[in-house]
């Protein structure tokens, strides 16, 4: 006989045995024990929580003839509920069957009444990826449906659903299930299939399921055949690719203390043990978010769920650092996932992380932050006029006044006058202020910045300001470029 997948093998068959939706689960028995069944129902909830089986079981239990005397579960012995091939329970997968014709094709065939139950069951997986022609052809029946007709929609992504077929749902939003469930739940599986374990093991591999029934069942059926005795947590760890906690440890260590030497030589061991940058960054992360539990949780332990050796290697770790150094550990890992997706070089990437993690401190530096706003309040546009004299070292001196005057123009939106200092010198000539420029220069500082620029100078000295060029041309070559430039300005050539 060909193995059959744990997943598949203990697949709920009852409401009973459908974990970690109670609130869910209670409503469905009570609309069969009421004969309150309504015609569209919408699953929606993260993969692997339930619903495509809670929609078969309970597409089996309304029309099951004995499901009030189960308490609203199928009987499973009956004819309805044990007929492989029902031909009144329909599913179908939008997502290879997401055409406008499907969905005409439901429209037309639903209005044939049931062959042996009281309902004829249409359960329709992934139902976010129809088009919209489709939505829209399966709307008319959604809205006027014929009464022995009844709709389960099932989907992982409800908001691509349209707010019209919404409206014409009950909507039964399935949860993660929590650890402690999953882990009772696989370990009654160990127990049927006459496998032993550890208590962390079965733990561990709960918490890599992250709240999904299926991912779990998986990941202990990746575990079952690991070995032919009992299955311990560090077995576990080795299916899921997951690095040694001594290793994670180490590197933890190195990076909260700082040695630079020690993170990259870590970190070159474990790569070179065959784990993913990505993988090492998670788990790295996860490290980090256990001490942070260790630390700041009186049931530390009842949360982690590890083994005692590792609790209490945490829990020495804990002590050695803050909180505020932890955060900006988290801060700076979980920004890191997707910039590993496209870095041309992860490892190089995970490792400036915990470098720059082991450098900082998690601490605002006052003493740089302070600098930083003295320099912004000594800015020359934060500085009144009659104070714009501090920036002018001497006011004799034609370079010292031409600076202050580029400070006090900086952050002003006048980008062309960026390009305009490098062609210019200045001077002081009878008791003038001359700024002698190239050609360019000349034409841009006479059209547009002419006033700006002598207002600024006179703030850092009296002197009159005459603009001359220095450049070889003549002056009708000269008139000629005004004019061209759509100017009716006059100066002194």
């Amino acid at each position: 006989m060909n193995y059959v997948a744990l997943y598949r093998k203990y697949r709920p068959q009852t409401f009973d045995d459908v974990i970690g939706q109670d609130h869910i689960v209670k409503t469905l028995r009570n609309q069969i024990l009421r004969d309150k069944v309504s015609h569209a129902y919408l699953f929606t909830g993260t993969r692997g929580t339930g619903k495509t089986s809670t929609a078969k079981i309970f597409a089996r239990a309304v029309n099951c003839p004995d499901a009030k005397e189960h308490n609203g579960n199928p009987c499973c012995e009956c004819r309805v509920c044990r007929d492989a091939g029902n031909l009144d329970v329909i599913e179908m997968d939008a997502a290879s069957n997401n055409g406008v014709d499907y969905a005409r094709d439901i429209r037309e065939k639903v209005q044939y009444p049931p062959v042996n139950g009281r309902y004829k069951v249409y359960i329709i997986d992934e139902v976010h990826m129809l088009s919209q022609g489709a939505f829209n052809a399966l709307l008319k029946t959604l809205e006027e449906p014929p009464v022995h007709a009844l709709f389960i929609l099932c989907t992982t992504e409800v908001h691509k659903i349209p707010a019209t077929i919404l409206s014409r749902c009950m909507r039964f939003d399935f949860r993660l299930v929590p650890t402690a469930k999953l882990a009772e739940h696989i370990a009654g599986i160990y127990d049927k299939e006459n496998k032993k374990y550890d208590k962390e093991a079965v733990l561990a591999i709960a918490q890599a399921g992250e709240g999904s029934v299926r991912d779990s069942v998986s990941i202990a059926d990746r575990c079952l055949s690991v070995t032919d005795g009992k299955l311990t947590y560090a077995e576990v760890l080795s299916v899921l690719g997951v690095s040694s906690k001594n290793n994670i440890a180490n590197l933890a260590d190195a990076v909260l203390q700082n040695r630079t030497g020690d993170i990259l030589t870590e970190i070159n061991k474990i790569v070179n043990d065959g784990k993913d940058v990505a993988r090492l960054s998670k788990d790295l992360s996860q490290y980090f978010r256990d001490l942070l539990v260790v630390k700041e949780c009186a049931n530390a332990n009842a949360i982690l769920a590890l083994p005692e050796s590792v609790y209490a290697t945490l829990f020495e770790s804990a002590d050695k650092v803050s909180v505020k150094k932890l955060l900006f550990a988290l801060d700076v890992l979980v920004g890191l996932d997707n910039t590993l997706k496209y870095a041309l070089s992860p490892r190089m990437t995970f490792e400036a992380a915990a470098l720059k993690i082991g450098s900082g401190t998690g601490e605002v530096d006052t003493d740089g932050l302070d600098k930083r706003l003295t320099r912004l309040e000594q800015l020359p546009q934060n500085i009144s006029a009659e104070n714009q004299s501090v920036y002018v070292v001497d006011k004799t001196n034609a370079k010292s006044v031409w600076r202050g005057v580029k400070l006090s123009l900086e952050g002003k939106n006048q980008p062309l006058l960026s390009g305009v200092w490098k062609d210019v010198d200045v001077s002081f000539d009878q008791g003038e202020f001359v700024v002698k420029c190239s050609k360019g220069s000349y034409l841009v500082i006479n059209m547009q910045y002419k006033q700006d620029l002598e207002k600024e100078i006179a703030k850092f000295c009296d002197n009159k300001v005459t603009f001359k060029l220095v450049d070889t041309i003549t002056e009708s070559e000269l008139d000629r470029q005004l004019q061209s430039l759509g100017t009716n300005v006059q100066f002194e050539k």
